[in-house]
């Protein structure tokens, strides 16, 4: 009987994960539904390397120049959109912006109502009631929904440095675990709701650079850069 020939199959290996290296910064930014009024502008930090995170405050007084144009953020928006602002940032502040997400005032509320609503503990009561804002929130502990957090955040307009503290706190609380297991529906649910230029390529490579720090039992630790 002819000798049958014996194939062996070369054992197959995983393609490695595409992550994020290095350090990256992300304009975060929300403009009211019907015009370019800022409500809050920051720069989220990541180190992809370290692992760490931090927010960076953008004063909204600040006169920057860009394509021989000078003005605040908003100025900027109104001359040249977002890619304008974005180079106008990266000028004033020295930094490279690698992506930028952009929300309204509706935008941002519906992410909060994605992924929750935002507790902290507010130290004094707020009570403003003025032709462009309404916020009267009382003192102490609470959970927030996407409209108190915007007027929360807005109650601070003119300290760019306290709205930093409160995106920490949320993404403090909102990079967990939990969350991260749901992290491709919420990309899905985000993304519709904001400007960004972040693409699922993006998006997959963050989320695995952090991969082993969510999956971690140590609390994420977002600083505030000023």
């Amino acid at each position: 009987k002819p000798v049958e020939e014996q194939t062996t199959e070369e054992p197959t290996t995983a393609a490695p994960l595409s992550i994020a290296q290095g350090k990256r910064s992300y304009l975060l930014l929300c403009t009211a539904d019907s015009s370019n009024a800022i409500r809050f502008a920051a720069i989220l930090q990541a180190d992809m390397d370290s692992l760490e995170l931090g927010v960076k405050p953008i004063s909204p007084t600040l006169a920057m120049t860009a394509d021989g144009f000078t003005g605040t953020a908003e100025q900027q928006l109104d001359f040249g959109g977002n890619s304008q602002l974005v180079k106008a940032v990266e000028a004033a502040y020295n930094i490279d912006i690698h992506k930028y997400i952009r929300s309204t005032d509706s935008g941002f509320k519906s992410i909060i109502g994605t992924v929750g609503g935002y507790e902290t503990d507010v130290a004094e009561a707020i009570d403003i009631r003025s032709e462009s804002l309404t916020a009267i929130i009382g003192k102490g502990k609470q959970t927030m929904t996407g409209d108190t957090t915007l007027k929360y955040i807005r109650a601070f307009e003119k300290s760019p440095a306290k709205q930093a503290e409160i995106l920490a706190e949320l993404f403090e609380q909102k990079i967990t675990p939990n969350n991260f297991q749901k992290a491709d529906r919420y990309y899905s649910a985000i993304i519709n709701s904001v400007e960004s230029d972040i693409s699922v390529l993006d998006f997959n490579q963050i989320k695995n650079s952090f991969e082993a720090l969510i999956s971690s039992e140590t609390p994420i630790d977002v600083k505030i850069n000023e």
